[in-house]
């Protein structure tokens, strides 16, 4: 048999062969494409792209590179969207199997509120698409997660979008916005967006996983709490309580000795002493919080301690 041409699908190939004496012309696949158990190549490659953060521009580079010809544009959009909504699909089944280990454990020790409903403890924050402690917050795009405290699995995730690529060169050209599956859903500033994805979590956490969050473990930014006491989303007569984390109560206590360090009403010796014993002090808060949950006090008694 000899080759004849080669039919590509992105990475994927079919290539024709015919037969020199009697002419019967065959198929041959670069893969299986009867074994469901194997990803397809295309899938998998833009799955990977998702996994390592880089889009269609720099695959069509990496194919280049290594002298494969890459897939077009329009079959990388269709694969993305494919492989978009298996993984939201996919993390969606894992919140709820995580909601259900939470709820079972709460049932387990009887965690409950007077109406019946477990509650548990969670842990929340927010995380932006740029970096902006302390600078600017003007990220187009962030999200809220909130993790369960015994299980240490994901609970929910907010996801906030200010800006549509469509939609802002369809607004640049003073044209109709095209049908497309627009992700934008946020219109005020960068700042808000963590406060109200985690206010989503609570406010659907009963639907979802049949929970109450009844304690957060989180950083000391007010804006979620105050939004939570806003809203109140498990109603008036229910309060969610605010447990401060140790890792930003270390972050934030080291700022703050930092900051003596620069005041120069303090005599030198002082301020070079505090700048020299910083990881110490912290490492003495370290162990006197573990040496205060060991201990076989109330929590009121421990916090205190």
């Amino acid at each position: 048999m000899i080759f004849k041409e080669e039919e590509k699908q992105g990475y994927f190939s079919i290539f024709h062969f015919k037969c020199k004496m009697c002419g019967i012309e065959k198929k041959i696949s670069s893969e299986n494409t009867k074994n469901v158990e194997c990803i397809p190549i295309n899938k998998a490659v833009v799955n990977a792209t998702i996994a390592i953060g880089i889009g269609y521009a720099q695959l069509s580079e990496l194919s280049a590179s290594i002298d494969i010809p890459p897939m077009s544009s329009n079959t990388y959009q269709s694969m993305l969207s494919s492989v978009g909504d298996v993984v939201h699909a996919s993390a969606w089944d894992e919140m709820k199997n995580a909601g259900d280990e939470e709820r079972e454990i709460a049932l387990k020790n009887g965690i409950l509120d007077e109406d019946g409903t477990p509650m548990c403890t969670v842990i929340a924050d927010g995380q932006w698409s740029k970096r902006s402690y302390k600078t600017k917050y003007d990220a187009f795009s962030g999200a809220a997660t909130i993790i369960g405290y015994n299980t240490r699995k994901v609970l929910f995730v907010g996801i906030r979008n200010r800006y549509c690529s469509i939609c802002q060169k369809a607004l640049n050209r003073d044209e109709n916005k095209p049908a497309h599956n627009c992700f934008l859903n946020w219109t005020s500033s960068s700042t808000g967006m963590e406060a109200d994805g985690i206010l989503e979590g609570f406010l659907n956490s009963v639907q979802m996983h049949g929970l109450k969050y009844n304690k957060l473990i989180g950083d000391s930014d007010s804006s979620v709490l105050k939004r939570l006491n806003e809203v109140l989303p498990y109603g008036p007569h229910f309060t969610v309580q605010k447990i401060e984390c140790r890792n930003h109560l270390l972050r934030n206590s080291g700022q703050k000795l930092l900051a003596l360090t620069k005041r120069t009403e303090y005599p030198v010796h002082l301020r070079k002493f505090i700048q020299n014993n910083i990881l110490r002090f912290r490492s003495d808060i370290t162990k006197a919080v573990e040496y205060r949950k060991a201990s076989d006090l109330s929590m009121s008694n421990k916090i205190a301690g």
